[in-house]
């Protein structure tokens, strides 16, 4: 029975089960807005820190900062599209 039940656990369609809660999160934000998009980001954030305390470390906050600042210095050299 446990053998099983084990079985059918690793068998499920994880990726049915993706597109289900990508479905259900962006629904969500798209009713409730950015305010509801910002309360998912702090219980993310709050629940690494309860695993680990000392999350983000440094190093990562400054490589996380460099790619932000990339992706924003691409964008600004990007034309805009036209009637979109």
């Amino acid at each position: 029975m446990l053998t099983r039940g084990i079985r059918e656990f690793v068998a499920r369609d994880w990726g049915a089960a993706r597109r289900s809660k990508d479905a259900y999160w962006a629904e969500r934000i798209d009713q409730l807005g950015a305010r509801e998009a910002f309360r998912i980001a702090d219980e993310l954030r709050r629940q690494a820190l309860q695993i680990n305390p000392a999350w983000p470390h440094p190093d990562e906050r400054r490589l996380d900062l460099a790619a932000h600042a990339l992706l924003a210095e691409l964008m600004r050299r990007a034309r805009p599209t036209r009637g979109a």
